[in-house]
């Protein structure tokens, strides 16, 4: 019998009463739209603490409770419910996400659930097994009011307990056959969107994130083009090399999926290995100083050059770095040693620190991704480690890890082949390509600081520039105005930068030279913007360097066309 199908109105203060425990507010709402009715009362908690008060204060029919919650875990709460002779009997409903977690199961069933659901849950199933509570809470409450016999209660209980087996067993095997035609029909399909939906989250959140990156880099650029103290010239390199490291550690969010998806690339140069140490250590130093962490170098390779790509041996380093200073006591060292091995001439790093260690059924995992090691509470989404083996071995290198035990510090140990050094270190060009100045340029940025501080470094180059915030606004502005180059954001408040060039190729019969400037740096976002027309996609946080290099690469096609 539904909630909501009862023949009889209840008075409330007879109505059983269910109790319902979610941190989450809307997955409370939304268990509430299902088993919200006049038969009995939902009681609603989100934490563990609250639930507890409320099952000092009243009787209840059945607990539906999730697993996953901040202050105690739904297992923890189910254990402290079960040692009370109050609550003992109530039956527990466990709710969760992650339904492939057999083990999880066996520990709720251990501590006295009746049942275990995965999210999403089918309304019908969670209505019916509920029901089934109420009804015998319902049951029990009137033999006892009735001063039943015992034998008859017992009677009733055995009763009430075959139907509900009965029910489960019809229920479970129903869902079970259920689950293997959907898994014999789209398992696939289901794979496939899994991956597509939690890429386009990651594209998103990317893309929000560099957003207020871009005028952060074009305000430093400007600001360096100003005659400074020393010391404010640090700061400002300081900023900009910190910005850089920020949009890097934003790509790990889209490293997984590139490296998963075989599109990760590297830009290979011969890289001195101390340099990008010595940098990640010095990105690292506000860290390391605020704990009173010291750090002892000992780069004693005779000749540390490896071929790599600077950018992301430098993030291998520094998740290194901040993993060991993360599971560090304040006060310690954190030592980092370079020396060659013989016969293959490699070179090995090695960062070793005093800190909480690994412990030993741990290491086989510890570069697994979303592995959280000793501490989760403390270690992230745990895909630093992931990331940095994946880019080692794309090194043609391998990375492994040492720990005696808890408590006594770990070592991880990175082992590049060696390369020899060339006259352009660290694969970095010092060279900027100078456009010619004159260039009539469209700028069409829906950011306003971005805006500004772009069209100021493109003014002060010598370029003349109008600017437009959406589509409809640029397209009055290409009525009137004759420009060179369009230069884009994609993400538009009116539409997308691919929509504005189409439109603009309606409006002059031809295609304008372009560049695409977006968030959204994945291999087939610049795919289709270059479909879409664009000659060049640059992806924010943009390098006023960068973009005077995409400029440089189209000034021809603007000379032959006027």
């Amino acid at each position: 019998m539904s909630p909501d199908s009862s023949t009889h109105k209840v008075p409330a203060r007879d109505k059983p009463t269910v109790l319902v425990v979610d941190d989450d507010s809307k997955n409370l709402l939304a268990i509430e739209s299902v088993l919200n009715g006049p038969s009995y009362r939902l009681i609603k908690a989100q934490t563990g603490a609250e639930a507890l008060m409320a099952l000092m204060n009243g009787d209840f029919a059945a607990i539906v409770l999730d697993v996953q919650m901040p202050d105690m875990s739904g297992i923890e709460l189910a254990k402290m419910i079960k040692l009370k002779r109050r609550t003992q009997h109530i039956p527990i409903i466990f709710l969760t996400a992650h339904y492939r977690e057999d083990e999880h199961a066996v520990i709720g069933y251990d501590v006295g659930a009746v049942d275990y659901l995965t999210k999403p849950i089918n309304p019908a199933v969670l209505r019916s097994k509920v029901n089934v509570f109420v009804d015998l809470f319902g049951k029990t409450r009137d033999l006892a009011e009735m001063n039943s016999t015992r034998q008859a209660a017992e009677e009733a209980l055995r009763i009430a307990n075959m139907e509900l087996a009965a029910r489960n067993e019809a229920l479970e095997r129903e869902a079970e056959e259920r689950e293997r035609r959907i898994r014999a029909e789209s398992a696939q399909a289901e794979a496939e969107e899994a991956n597509a939906a939690k890429d386009r989250f990651l594209a998103m959140l990317s893309h929000e994130l560099r957003t207020p990156l871009s005028p952060i880099v074009h305000a430093v650029t400007l600001l360096e083009e100003i005659e400074c103290p020393p010391a404010i010239s640090e700061h400002i390199a300081t900023i900009r090399r910190n910005v850089r490291l920020e949009a890097r550690l934003i790509d790990d969010l889209l490293d997984l999926a590139r490296i998963r998806n075989g599109k990760l690339r590297l830009e290979l140069h011969p890289v001195d290995v101390h340099e990008a140490l010595r940098q990640a250590m010095k990105i690292c130093q506000p860290e390391f100083a605020a704990r009173r962490i010291r750090i002892v170098e000992r780069l004693e390779a005779p000749d540390p050059h490896v071929r790599g790509d600077f950018a992301r041996l430098q993030q291998v380093f520094w998740n290194l770095l901040t993993n060991a200073a993360k599971f560090s006591p304040e006060d310690s060292t954190i030592e980092v040693c370079t020396f060659a091995t013989e016969p293959d001439s490699r070179i090995t790093i090695e960062v070793s620190d005093q800190g909480i260690g690994i412990l030993s059924e741990k290491l086989d995992r510890i570069f697994d991704a979303f592995e959280q090691g000793a501490r989760p509470s403390q270690a992230g989404l745990g895909l630093g480690l992931a990331i940095c083996k994946a880019l080692v071995e794309m090194h043609s290198g391998a990375i492994g890890a040492h720990s005696d035990g808890p408590n006594r510090g770990a070592k991880f140990i990175v082992r590049l082949p060696g390369a020899v050094p060339s006259g352009q270190p660290n694969g970095e060009s010092r060279h900027e390509i100078s456009p010619p100045a004159g260039l009539r340029l469209l700028v069409v940025e829906d950011h306003p600081d971005t805006l500004g501080t772009l069209t100021r470094l493109l003014t002060r180059r010598g370029y003349i520039v109008r600017t437009a915030a959406c589509i409809a606004e640029s397209l009055e502005v290409a009525r009137e105005y004759e420009f060179d180059l369009l230069i884009s954001d994609i993400g538009l408040p009116d539409g997308r930068g691919t929509e504005l060039l189409e439109q603009l190729i309606a409006l002059y019969g031809r295609r304008p030279l372009a560049i695409a400037m977006s968030g959204f740096g994945m291999e087939d976002d610049v795919e289709r913007s270059q479909q879409a027309g664009f000659s060049e996609h640059l992806t924010k946080p943009v390098e006023f360097s960068a973009l005077q290099q995409a400029i440089a690469r189209l000034a021809p096609s603007m000379a032959d066309k006027s």
